[in-house]
């Protein structure tokens, strides 16, 4: 009888078949036919998930640019100067100090005047930043209230406050600052919005809030 050890070709068929053996008896895990579609079943769950991801980021994205967005327009909205805050128009820095509303009359019971509705007394500071002489005006300074409603300062009335003159027709110099008051009789229940300070008639004047 042949010995398989010394045939060559005894061997190399004993190898084949020990081969297969081997083949059949892997795991059902480790064979070609299963290990391909299981790698494509991760394959396309990894891409389900990056895109999902990328979906996610992308609508966080957008929900930032719209808050950035609300900001920016309330910023726009408002943009006047408020209560103590420096508005400049042409060669004058207005700063609104204070303001008091519900004032029923000026003066004392000799010489004095009674408001219609009630007066509102805006204290100011305005300086001269130009390089020439200029006249503060109190006529040129309009109030507004929340209804859009326009109203003129009360000259006439003013005469009776302590600075009020100053404040009505006065020439301020070239790095001066005058300390005044304007007087404007509004009907009692108006609430007010903002005033405009003016240079002069002919400048496009400033807006500054009183809320």
């Amino acid at each position: 009888m042949t010995d398989p050890a010394n045939d060559p070709k005894l061997a190399k068929a004993d190898a084949q078949a020990a081969k297969a053996r081997a083949k059949a008896l892997r795991p059902w895990f480790k064979k070609k036919r299963f290990i391909v579609p299981i790698g494509l079943v991760v394959l396309i769950g990894l891409g389900q998930a990056v895109s999902g991801g990328g979906g996610s980021s992308s609508d966080n994205s957008a929900t930032d640019t719209s808050s950035s967005d609300s900001a920016a327009t309330e910023e726009t909205t408002d943009g006047r100067p408020g209560i103590g805050q420096a508005a400049v128009d042409g060669a004058f820095s207005f700063t609104v100090n204070t303001v008091e509303c519900g004032i029923a009359s000026v003066g004392n019971d000799t010489f004095g005047e009674e408001a219609q509705g009630q007066f509102c007394l805006i204290s100011l500071s305005i300086e001269n930043i130009g390089d020439e002489a200029q006249t503060m005006f109190a006529d040129n300074q309009k109030l507004y209230d929340t209804e859009g409603r326009e109203f003129s300062a009360d000259t006439g009335s003013m005469i009776y406050l302590e600075n009020g003159a100053d404040a009505w027709l006065s020439e301020i110099n070239p790095g001066n600052t005058l300390e005044g008051q304007i007087l404007f009789d509004i009907p009692k229940d108006a609430t007010l919005d903002y005033i405009t300070l003016s240079e002069s008639l002919f400048s496009s004047g400033v807006e500054v809030s009183l809320k």
